[in-house]
C-alpha cells in the first residue's frame, strides 16, 4: 500500500464530460484524480476534487472551485502574463463550479533558498502593481466583516486586544491591491527559478500587507507550526525584494508597520481557531503586540 499523494485512473463519466465542456471533445487523452493515503489504515486517506488532464498540449487541472476563483481569474489573473496558472475556463453545474488551468509542475516553496525568496517577492509585486488603489470593494467588506469579529474575539486580552485594535483600525486605510490570500509557501510552486501563485480561491482586492505577512508569519527556521523553512535573512530579502519593486512605495517604516500588524493578525487568526496546542501562536503574539504598542 502507497502512503503519500498518488493518482487514480477511475475517473466516473461526469468528470470527463466537464472536461470536454470546458476544453472540448476529444481535446484530451487522460484523467487521472489526485487522492492522498496518510497512512497503512484502510480509511485513511483523501479523493481531492481535483484532476490531472494530459493532452498533446501539456498537463492541465480541474478543480473544484469558487465563484471567487473564478471572478479573480477571468477579472483580474487573465492576459498579463503573471506568474499563475494560466486560466482555459469554467463550468458551473446545478451544485459545483469547476475550472480547468494549467498545472504547474514543480516544488511547493517549503525549502525556502535566497533565490526563491527573491523570485515569490518579484512574482507578488508584479501583480500589486498592477491593482494597486483598486476601488474594487467586494471581497474587502467581507475581510472587514471577518477581523471586527476576530477583534471581538480578542480585545479583552490586555495587550494583544490593544494592539488588534491598531491593526484593525489601519486596514480601512491601508493601500489595496489583488491579494492572493492564502499566500503561504504551499500555494507557491517553483518551475526554473520562477515562483508561481498558485490558488486563488480566497482572493481579492485586500490591504497589500496581508500576501506579504502570512508568507512570512509561518515560516520558521525550526518548522515550529507549518513544516516551513525561512531564516530571517530570506524573510528580509523577501519583504524588502517587494519593497524595491513596489512603483508606488509608502514610507518605509510605515510598510514594515503594516507587515507587523498583518503578521500580529496571522498569530490571533490561529489562536482564535483553537490552533495553537503549544501556544507558539499566543507568545508570538503578545511578543508582537508589545513591541507594536512601544510606538
Amino acid at each position: 500500500m502507497n502512503i503519500g499523494r498518488y493518482e487514480n485512473i477511475n475517473v466516473d463519466a461526469k468528470i470527463r464530460n466537464i472536461v470536454a465542456t470546458i476544453l472540448g471533445d476529444g481535446l484530451f487523452d487522460d484523467i487521472t484524480r489526485i487522492c492522498e493515503r496518510y497512512s497503512e489504515e484502510e480509511d485513511d486517506f483523501r479523493d481531492y476534487d481535483v484532476y490531472k488532464i494530459r493532452s498533446a498540449n501539456g498537463i492541465r487541472i480541474l478543480k473544484k472551485a469558487s465563484e471567487r476563483e473564478v471572478t479573480n481569474y477571468t477579472n483580474y489573473l487573465q492576459e498579463h502574463g503573471f506568474k499563475v496558472p494560466a486560466f482555459y475556463g469554467s463550468y458551473k453545474d446545478e451544485t459545483d463550479i469547476w475550472i480547468v488551468i494549467e498545472s504547474i509542475e514543480g516544488d511547493d516553496l517549503r525549502d525556502m533558498t535566497n533565490e526563491l525568496a527573491i523570485a515569490a517577492a518579484d512574482s507578488l509585486s508584479e501583480i500589486q502593481n498592477t491593482f494597486w488603489n483598486c476601488s474594487d470593494t467586494e471581497r474587502f467588506d467581507v475581510y472587514i466583516e471577518r477581523i471586527t469579529r476576530r477583534y471581538s474575539f480578542i480585545k479583552d486580552d490586555p495587550i494583544i486586544g490593544m494592539a488588534y485594535a491598531l491593526f484593525l483600525e489601519r486596514q480601512k486605510t491601508c493601500p489595496r491591491t489583488l491579494s492572493n490570500g492564502d499566500f503561504m509557501e504551499f500555494n507557491a510552486v517553483t518551475d526554473r527559478g520562477i515562483v508561481y501563485i498558485v490558488d486563488w480561491g480566497f482572493g481579492g482586492i485586500m490591504p497589500y500587507s496581508l500576501d506579504i505577512a502570512r508568507f512570512i508569519a509561518h515560516a520558521t527556521e525550526d518548522r515550529a507550526t507549518f513544516p516551513f523553512y525561512m531564516n530571517d535573512e530570506q524573510k528580509k530579502l523577501f519583504v524588502d525584494g517587494v519593497y524595491e519593486r513596489l512603483h508606488e512605495k509608502p514610507d518605509y517604516e510605515q510598510y514594515i508597520r503594516d507587515i507587523k500588524l498583518a503578521v500580529l493578525n496571522e498569530y490571533v487568526e490561529f489562536v482564535e481557531a483553537d490552533e495553537d496546542e503549544d501556544h507558539w501562536y499566543y507568545e508570538h503574539a503578545k511578543e508582537l503586540a508589545e513591541e507594536l504598542l512601544e510606538r
